[in-house]
């Protein structure tokens, strides 16, 4: 099965699958947001009623498609020309204008609280979205509520939102995809899982098209909730429909890494590279995953070629904010290990260049962790301790203030060699670190700092606590990387 479609639905199929769109009359337009024409969509139950362009439907259709599947259709000239297509089809098709936006804000790059165009953006759909309502689908108006919601930084009611489209409309790929993003940022394994458990047996029952992505992203929410070999089976069913769905791939990666499968692994990725480095959007992180093996095979001078090969030089090129964080994370957990053995100052420098920009965003406690990554990598540490004192706490979250401050703090003081307050600043928020978002895999750089910090305590207790640690950690995953840590000087 190709990667790439050229079914686009239109306006009539979108209704035909439940989900109408009443915001544009264009099938230009609706078509290349599925890349599908309005009566197609109707015809699936997904009417669409804020356009009569075919030519915008289709291109709404392309975008989904290229987004679900984290990849570049060459045939549509992109995500990014899709979108600004659908645009030029129908300026004013509200469904399309949601997507767009929320496109661009599920991306975590920037914010309405600094991105003043945006923020008018945003502002420009309500009013269109208000002035329309009895006009366009419920759907629609209810996709325009959800962006507002995430834009304004209440992700959870953005997600609330997304549910409720998805209990109505359980193949609409835009609240899955965006409310499967919101989740994972909002640290809620759970809900991963059962969102898409929820939509599951109408997608298999089914003929829709993309409907193997939905496979991948099940397996990913199994994966997160420990269920291993559900995960696994999930993600081969994915693969077996279309070997170049990274998202699958990415979950079966997840699955070795936990379970310790650290040959297997590398076995994995490394066979089926061709397969999932066409996705372009995801391929940086496929590629982290697989230098993870490599540092759980003490094969760090492989991991710093897959850094300087494709990790950092896609980061440098794509400035996304998933290719940023994964650079940073690669090179902190070298060094938490190795210091200074394999990661180089320009390393560091070249992270720190990326996310510079992005020190006063504040828009999500994962992704200020690993700015301080880089901020400490780099040693600019000035700018490391005021990322932690620039924060608002009048828009932060409680999680913010409860959790990303003092894991900040934490990775302060170890970099201080204050490893005594390391560990007991850590040790307090251990189990809520999972509040700041990201995968139990990114996450478990915070575990290994813990370790490390104990191991280099001057308290005979933490020395004590670091074996017990580790002896937690080898309960859950035999590798032999526990070793590693133990090793650290």
């Amino acid at each position: 099965m190709s990667m790439f479609r050229n079914n686009w639905r239109g306006c009539a199929d979108w209704r035909s699958e439940g989900l109408p769109i009443g915001s544009t009359t264009s099938d230009t337009a609706v078509k290349l947001y599925d890349a599908a024409i309005t009566q197609d969509w109707r015809s699936e139950g997904l009417p669409i009623g804020s356009t009569t362009s075919d030519t915008a439907v289709k291109l709404y259709d392309a975008a989904i498609t290229q987004l679900i599947g984290w990849f570049d259709d060459p045939n549509v000239g992109g995500l990014v020309k899709t979108v600004d297509d659908m645009h030029s089809a129908d300026p004013n098709f509200i469904l399309g204008r949601s997507f767009s936006l929320g496109l661009e804000l599920i991306g975590t790059g920037t914010t309405i609280r600094l991105n003043n165009d945006l923020n008018t953006q945003l502002q420009d759909l309500v009013q269109l979205a208000n002035k329309n309502r009895d006009k366009i689908e419920d759907r629609e108006y209810r996709h325009v509520e959800a962006v507002r919601k995430f834009a304004s930084g209440d992700w959870s009611g953005a997600s609330d939102v997304w549910e409720q489209i998805l209990v109505d409309y359980p193949t609409d790929l835009q609240a899955l995809k965006f409310n499967h993003d919101a989740l994972f940022y909002l640290g809620k394994s759970t809900q991963i899982r059962d969102s898409i458990a929820r939509v599951l047996p109408v997608w298999r029952d089914s003929s829709l098209p993309l409907k193997s992505y939905i496979h991948g992203m099940y397996a990913f929410g199994l994966e997160e909730t420990l269920l291993y070999d559900r995960a696994e089976r999930e993600a081969k069913l994915a693969l077996e429909a279309n070997r170049n769905d990274g998202w699958a791939t990415h979950a079966i990666s997840h699955v070795m890494v936990m379970e310790g499968r650290v040959d297997e692994g590398i076995d994995f990725m490394s066979s089926t590279v061709k397969d999932w480095s066409a996705c372009n959007y995801l391929a940086c992180h496929n590629f982290w995953h697989l230098a993870l093996f490599h540092i759980e095979r003490q094969e760090y001078e492989t991991a710093v070629q897959l850094f300087d090969s494709e990790i950092g030089r896609r980061a440098l090129h794509n400035k996304a904010m998933l290719d940023c964080v994964d650079a940073a994370s690669l090179l902190y957990r070298l060094d938490l290990i190795k210091p200074k053995e394999f990661v180089t100052h320009e390393h560091w420098e070249d992270v720190y260049s990326i996310i510079e920009p992005h020190l006063n965003d504040h828009i999500m406690g994962f992704n200020d962790a690993h700015f301080l990554m880089a901020c400490l990598g780099a040693q600019h540490t000035k700018e490391a301790h005021q990322l932690i004192e620039t924060f608002d706490p009048s828009v932060s979250s409680d999680s913010w203030i409860r959790v990303t401050v003092p894991l900040l703090e934490a990775m302060v003081d170890f970099h201080e060699e204050r490893y005594q307050q390391t560990v007991e600043k850590l040790m307090k928020i251990r189990y809520d670190i999972i509040d700041i978002g990201g995968s139990d895999a990114q996450r478990d750089v915070f575990n290994q700092l813990l370790i490390v910090a104990a191991l280099k305590s001057p308290l005979d207790s933490h020395k004590r606590l670091c074996q017990r640690l580790c002896a937690e950690r080898q309960a859950l995953n035999d590798s032999p990387f526990v070793n590693t840590l133990l090793s650290v000087k």
